[in-house]
């Protein structure tokens, strides 16, 4: 474990400081709500790609963690969507997301965290380690995320637009990833951006209206357990 550790402190210590944008309030599959940002700066690509690359025992990455975004709690045990409250998610995303357009928020990352977590919504955590990127960024790097990786990520947000909601309905509708499934115990490590300080006040307004719409169907993780996965560490 050392070694990889070292490994990875060379691998994001050689790395510039870097940003994520917001972009918009998303539903995910078993209508799991997160804040999702537009994608993955070069230099964060850049870091997965090295992992995988100089550390292949860690083994395949999550479907998840292919595009950048934060969970914001997830539904109650036993609770299921229908279309109208589908249809009530999706105007509240809306409204907000003209917020988010309009305001123009940047994320900026200085440091990323491996995270020995002890449930899936870390908000229970047995380790965190916290490593520096480089102290400066350089003025010649162009940091934008890549457009191949930016076209991914719209084709999954996607998903839950007005036109394809009646598609997407099932796959809101799936069962598990219920409150038990992120707050139960489960050992696994993580690299992670921790939000910290960076909390847009965007997020406790949507789940205020999520609140007032569909009172009692979710239960919202902590502040402080706010993140975004890079990617698993696990073996």
């Amino acid at each position: 474990m050392m070694n990889e550790l070292n490994i990875l402190r060379d691998i994001i210590g050689c790395m510039p400081p870097t940003s994520l944008k917001p972009k918009e309030f998303f539903i995910s599959w078993s209508g799991v709500p997160t804040l999702a940002y537009e994608g993955f700066s070069a230099t964060l690509l850049n870091i997965k790609k090295k992992i995988a690359e100089q550390i292949p025992e860690i083994g395949k990455e999550n479907p998840g963690s292919l595009w950048p975004k934060t969970t914001i709690g997830t539904l109650q045990d036993g609770v299921k969507l229908s279309w109208s409250d589908v249809l009530a998610l999706r105007n509240i995303c809306d409204d907000l997301n003209e917020h988010i357009k309009s305001e123009n928020f940047m994320l900026e990352i200085s440091k990323l965290f491996i995270v020995i977590f002890l449930c899936r919504s870390l908000e229970k955590r047995l380790i965190t380690v916290p490593i520096e990127l480089q102290t400066r960024k350089a003025s010649n790097i162009d940091d934008h995320p890549q457009s191949e990786h930016l076209a991914k990520v719209a084709t999954i947000l996607n998903q839950f637009s007005k036109p394809n909601l009646k598609e997407y309905l099932p796959k809101l509708q799936i069962e598990g990833n219920r409150e038990s499934h992120y707050r139960t115990i489960h050992i696994e490590s993580t690299l992670v951006f921790d939000l910290q300080e960076q909390q847009p006040g965007y997020i406790n307004t949507f789940i205020d209206k999520v609140n007032k719409n569909l009172p009692g169907f979710y239960c919202w993780f902590i502040p402080k357990s706010r993140h975004v996965t890079i990617r698993s560490l696990t073996v």
